[in-house]
């Protein structure tokens, strides 16, 4: 007897079937995906797996060091701890911020933002912290098992050894901007890396930064190291032998400790650039630590400016150093003779406007070598109307005032101004007046020039009329010694001046230190000439009325016959240039020229003090 309630009916017989179908495709379906993924794709998604594990990292190079021109040590590099964040690795970015933020003292925000900016390369890792003390490092290495993606290596650090001394020759160091990222000719640079930002620093540093090696890693599933693959070491930066001569380079700084102003100190036969000062100055190791923005936003910031390059930014009216160029001027158009005289009896008088001279009581008759030992103004008052100022602006153009000097790796260079009646309708729209020249013929007025320049001047001076360019590299060396570049001198043009009137202006300097207003700048057993200088300014001071605060000018070359050094010292709102300028020259002479041990330099006479 059949039981039709125990039979299923059709409509769920043709379930089952479609049912058991859909599993059957299913099923086959699955197969063949995984035949198509182990057979026809197995080595792609192996190798692909392999790269998911494997990592490429970079080893930074050490920069090249630099020497000063004897082979002494002025910047190395010293070994210090960086934190890097791989982002890919990163599965809370918060999280992971607030905990390396505690650790490293920063703010969580702060972290986060340079682990999210480095997310558009998900699998390089980001710079987050420089410098970092041995505590810290202890630190993220105990916590290594709860902050995937997050590493400690070691790297090389600039180290300036004698901190901001001749800073703005040598520049510094810092972490590649984002904005210098975005530029063609840093397309080779990676994040967190370092380069050149200013002084010879920059200018030369495709030699001196080396090329990076790296290193093949494994990693486990949280981005942490498991084992060392393969290391590519990195090559060393060549080494940058400098022109710099650190004996008269400290000679200069510590002789100008605690003023502002510029100390330059070339050779006047080569350019070679002997030392270089520039006060206040900045420490170019702050830089190569990562700069916080607060540091850097004061020190920009500061009034006394001691991020600007004094020697070949700053422009300052010459003062009795320009009386060289009158000389000069009146000498080779014929207006001035050595028995040229003046009478000065302490003021010239100019229609109705009276100029002074800086000795109160005047001194008396002068004729021309007299008054550059002295720094009569008055004679140079009535010299410069007699020469005439286009003469007087033509000689100063040729000595190379009013000009840029052409010097590579400092920076930007500031041109000077050598005024002319001409300059002064065009720019001014206004007459050139007698009372011009005669204030032009003791450097001051409108004439502007850089401490650069003005050494310049005298080195051509001192060498007979050729202007060099000014240089501060001799050569570059590979670690083995090898000479990889070599610089030298670079003659700019001879003066276009008699060699009778360069000879005579050097006596007039010779007599400035031997008898003048420069006596504090002679040195035992060495003939030195030199040229005082007092270039009056106007500064508003806080909490005081306007005061006339002088610059201290003196220059000086040595030895006399056959020339070694030429000096420029501009000390600022300082005083007269024979008081507080020469003894700075004096004690780079002496460092120079060394005298045996024992003998003492002549004792210094009461001397004048322009």
């Amino acid at each position: 007897m059949s039981r039709p309630w125990l039979s299923p009916t059709p409509v769920i017989q043709g379930r089952i079937h479609r049912t058991a179908l859909l599993v059957t495709v299913a099923f086959l379906l699955l197969l063949m995906r995984f035949w198509y993924l182990q057979i026809l794709e197995g080595r792609y998604y192996a190798t692909l797996s392999t790269h998911n594990r494997l990592r490429l990292r970079s080893v930074e190079a050490p920069r090249g060091f630099i020497l000063d021109r004897s082979g002494a040590v002025i910047v190395e590099n010293r070994p210090s701890f960086s934190v890097y964040v791989i982002p890919a690795d990163v599965p809370d970015v918060d999280e992971a911020a607030r905990t390396i933020g505690a650790i490293l003292r920063q703010a969580p925000e702060e972290v986060a933002a340079k682990i999210r900016a480095g997310q558009a390369r998900p699998a390089s890792p980001v710079l987050v912290a420089r410098e970092v003390s041995e505590p810290t490092m202890v630190a993220i290495e105990e916590r290594k098992m709860t902050l995937p993606g997050v590493s400690v290596r070691v790297h090389p650090t600039r180290a300036y050894s004698d901190g901001d001394v001749a800073a703005h020759l040598l520049g510094y160091v810092s972490e590649v901007s984002q904005e210098q990222l975005d530029r063609e000719e840093y397309r080779d640079f990676q994040p967190g890396e370092t380069v050149g930002q200013t002084g010879v620093e920059r200018f030369f540093d495709a030699f001196v930064r080396g090329i990076n090696g790296r290193e093949e890693i494994e990693v486990d599933a949280r981005g942490r190291l498991v084992r060392l693959l393969d290391r590519l070491e990195p090559q060393s930066g060549f080494n940058l032998v400098l022109t710099l001569d650190a004996k008269l380079q400290h000679a200069a700084e510590k002789a100008f400790a605690g003023r502002r102003g510029a100390v330059v100190a070339m050779h006047p036969q080569t350019g070679e650039i002997l030392a270089w000062v520039s006060r206040p100055s900045h420490d170019p190791n702050l830089f190569a630590q990562r700069l916080s923005r607060g540091s850097w936003e004061r020190l920009s910031a500061d009034p006394a400016h001691p991020l600007q390059n004094r020697p070949v930014q700053a422009q300052y009216a010459p003062g009795s150093i320009l009386k060289l160029v009158v000389m000069a001027a009146g000498l080779e158009t014929g207006a001035l003779t050595p028995g040229t005289t003046f009478t000065c009896p302490g003021y010239f008088t100019l229609g109705t406007v009276t100029f002074d001279d800086w000795e109160k009581g005047g001194h008396g008759r002068q004729d021309l070598m007299q008054a550059i030992t002295n720094s009569c103004n008055v004679y140079f008052y009535q010299a410069a109307l007699k020469t005439g100022i286009d003469a007087v602006a033509q000689v100063a153009r040729e000595f190379g005032l009013g000009q840029k000097t052409g010097i590579a790796a400092v920076g930007d260079e500031a041109t000077g101004l050598v005024p002319t009646p001409a300059w002064k309708r065009r720019v001014l729209g206004e007459s050139w007046y007698p009372g011009d020249t005669v204030i032009t013929g003791i450097g001051q007025g409108m004439i502007l020039v850089t401490p650069l320049q003005v050494v310049t001047m005298v080195a051509a001076i001192a060498n007979g009329g050729t202007l060099h360019r000014p240089w501060m590299v001799k050569r570059v060396e590979s670690w083995g010694g090898q000479v990889v570049a070599a610089y030298g001198p670079e003659p700019v043009r001879k003066v276009n001046l008699k060699p009778e009137t360069l000879e005579l202006v050097r006596r007039g300097m010779l007599g400035v230190v031997e008898n003048g207003t420069g006596k504090a700048a002679r040195v035992r057993g060495v003939q030195v000439a030199g040229k005082t200088g007092t270039a009056q300014v106007v500064r508003k001071e806080a909490g005081s009325s306007s005061q006339t605060k002088d610059h201290g000018w003196f220059v000086a070359f040595a030895p006399y016959t056959n020339p070694e050094i030429a000096i420029v010292v501009i000390a600022e709102h300082a005083g007269f240039g024979g008081v507080v300028a020469a003894p700075v020259a004096q004690a780079i002479l002496e460092a120079a020229f060394a005298p045996p041990r024992g003998q003492e330099t002549v004792a210094q006479g009461p001397g004048a003090q322009e």
